[in-house]
């Protein structure tokens, strides 16, 4: 995955966008947890700046796993929500092409069944 892409992107998302798509991105166990860590600092630090969120922020968060909402939501959606929507949506198409480790796929841990033993 190109998170020097994503990286990137970070730095041209509004304090706003950020702080939703920090919150998607937490909230998200398709993105490898080493996507996560990589990404989540620079979030948080474009984010600092954010005041709290309003509904419509709300809004975009639950569309993002759900098109009837994202149907509705799409209409009045600001540009700051379309952006973070956007980058996460991003991230996830580029995590799924990636190859997964065997040990942590997800920020909510393995997929696999078994560990592997000592010998």
């Amino acid at each position: 995955m190109d998170s020097d892409f994503h990286l990137r992107k970070v730095q041209t998302l509004s304090p706003k966008a950020a702080k939703i798509a920090l919150r998607m991105l937490d909230a998200d166990p398709n993105i490898p947890v080493e996507s996560v860590l990589a990404l989540r600092p620079a979030l948080v630090e474009r984010c600092s700046e954010s005041h709290s969120f309003g509904t419509t922020d709300w809004m975009t968060i639950a569309a993002i796993d759900r098109p009837a909402i994202r149907r509705i939501t799409e209409r009045f959606e600001s540009r700051e929500q379309r952006h973070a929507r956007l980058w996460v949506t991003s991230l996830r198409h580029e995590s799924r092409k990636a190859p997964r480790s065997s040990f942590a796929d997800s920020a909510y841990g393995s997929q696999s069944t078994s560990l592997p033993t000592k010998p």
